[in-house]
């Protein structure tokens, strides 16, 4: 039996709440069985990760015995080499996956055979790029590179937004958002998605929603790519005139030719994480964004106290945005106190349940809206920025059409 496979199997039967805070993709594994056991786990919150659940879970058709796990789970000595197992695991697996690649370009040198043959070395490049000797030269070589070329720095957005951020959202940015409920966090970020997107559409944008479902987010993006009015998606059979199925129909091809992914059961930490890790792996530079919505009603597992978990909740989004290198932004709630002032401008010291949010963000904006008695006018101001500029930014906000507008007047 593979040696390293088993080690990381020996390692989570005895530690299965790794497998929330590694990404493990079952397919590097070569041995059938190992394999398995990884899938059931996966397959199981952590408190349900016994040896008979898993067994159970695994559907099993007599290949692995309920003895075989347990001899799996005894043969564990230490976790040291955990994260190093799983490194040597999926670059094993890159190797074998880059030798068939060539071998069927070798028969049939198309165009699809060469773009898997290039995505095969680009995968296993990149694995070797996660070692870390803490030199500088890498670092370096990309700075004069992007000197050189006078390319853009950053995935852009809204301009002037992009302005603020010194260029646009950049690699290892964790951009939270605070608001407090309906003042439009939501539509706002699906915004932020439709912009970059639309200026891009090469990046892809994964979109965790925790308070909606995936049907709900696809209306308010057909409803702001077509300009629908979100309200009659709800019940569409009432409108089904022609001009409005084909404004429908529109929005439906703009999602379709679009790199947006919505996941609305992913709803612990680990799970996002772990799906972040697999697909930022195989994005190039700058064509990766996660969002969050919100970061209130992610689960963490354990009992600590909320604040505790917001603070692990916002490192770990910290640490993959560093590891990936890509942006994350994530929707926070305010505190109501914000509410019962006669200034409606918020604080840093509103951010609720953490100042961990404020700690661990680069970057760190509030929307809101400055007058009661005008809806249309919402704000987006900046009041933590590591590398750009605190501002302000007007909004022109019509939330019938999920439209967000950059606007330098108070809209009237």
């Amino acid at each position: 039996m593979n040696g390293i496979e088993l080690r990381i199997v020996e390692t989570l039967l005895n530690k299965p709440e790794l497998i929330d805070n590694t990404y493990i993709n079952t397919d590097w594994f070569t041995e059938i069985k190992l394999r398995n056991i990884v899938e059931a786990m996966q397959g199981l919150d952590l408190q349900e990760r016994t040896l008979l659940n898993i067994f159970t879970e695994m559907n099993n058709d007599g290949s692995v015995e309920y003895k075989h796990l347990v001899d799996i789970q005894s043969g564990f000595v230490t976790s040291a080499s955990f994260e190093n197992d799983v490194k040597s695991l999926h670059k094993l697996y890159a190797q074998r996956n880059l030798e068939v690649s060539m071998d069927v370009y070798k028969q049939y040198p198309k165009k699809q055979e060469l773009a898997n043959l290039s995505e095969a070395i680009a995968e296993l490049s990149k694995i070797d790029e996660a070692e870390d000797d803490g030199k500088l030269e890498g670092a370096i070589e990309e700075l004069q590179d992007r000197i050189a070329s006078g390319n853009p720095v950053g995935i852009k957005s809204f301009e002037k937004l992009d302005n603020l951020l010194a260029g646009g959202l950049y690699g290892s940015m964790l951009f939270t958002i605070g608001a407090r409920p309906s003042v439009g966090k939501t539509a706002y970020a699906v915004n932020l998605a439709y912009q970059i997107m639309n200026k891009d559409p090469e990046v892809q944008v994964d979109f965790f929603t925790l308070e909606m479902n995936k049907r709900e987010m696809l209306s308010r993006f057909i409803s702001r790519s077509a300009n629908v009015d979100s309200q009659k998606l709800k019940n569409p059979a009432n409108d089904l005139d022609l001009i409005f199925s084909k404004m429908v129909t529109a929005g439906i091809d703009w999602v379709r030719t679009h790199k947006i992914r919505i996941y609305d059961r992913v709803l612990t930490l680990g799970g996002i994480l772990s799906v972040i890790k697999k697909n930022a792996a195989k994005a190039k530079p700058d064509k990766y964004v996660a969002i969050i919505d919100y970061i209130g009603l992610v689960k963490v597992n354990g009992r600590q106290d909320r604040w505790l978990q917001v603070g692990k909740i916002t490192r770990e989004l910290k640490i993959i945005a560093n590891e990936y290198n890509i942006p994350v932004i994530a929707l926070a709630q305010l505190n109501r106190g914000v509410e019962s002032r006669q200034n409606k401008e918020p604080l840093l010291s509103d951010l609720r349940e953490s100042g961990s949010i404020e700690q661990d963000s680069n970057v760190v904006a509030f929307l809101y809206r400055p007058d009661d008695d005008n809806r249309e006018l919402v704000k987006l101001s900046i009041r933590k920025n590591r590398e750009g500029s605190l501002g302000d930014i007007s909004y022109y906000f019509d939330g019938k059409y999920m439209y967000f507008k950059e606007t330098d007047e108070d809209v009237q």
